[in-house]
C-alpha cells in the first residue's frame, strides 16, 4: 500500500474512534490536512479520495487485525 493512502487511513481510524468533542475536531482536522496534501500531491479531487477513503476503511480495519482475532468482528 503506498505510504499516503496509508497515512490517510490511519489519520481517518484516529478520528473515528473518538465518538465527538474538541478532540474529535483536532483529529478530522489531522486528517484533513493529509487528505488535502494528497490530493494536491495527486491531482485527484479531494472529494474523491475522502470516498476511497471511508469505502476502503473497513477492509483496511480488518486487513489491519492480528491474526487469529476473528475477522467478523472487524466489520464496520
Amino acid at each position: 500500500m503506498q505510504p499516503a493512502l496509508d497515512d490517510l487511513l490511519k489519520a481517518y481510524d484516529a478520528f473515528k474512534q473518538i465518538p465527538e468533542g474538541p478532540e474529535a475536531s483536532r483529529l478530522y482536522t489531522i486528517y484533513e490536512a493529509k487528505l488535502n496534501d494528497a490530493a494536491e500531491g495527486t491531482k485527484i479531487r479531494k472529494e474523491t479520495l475522502h470516498n476511497a477513503v471511508t469505502r476502503f476503511h473497513p477492509r483496511w480495519v480488518r486487513a489491519s487485525l492480528p491474526p487469529g482475532f476473528p475477522k467478523k468482528l472487524g466489520d464496520l
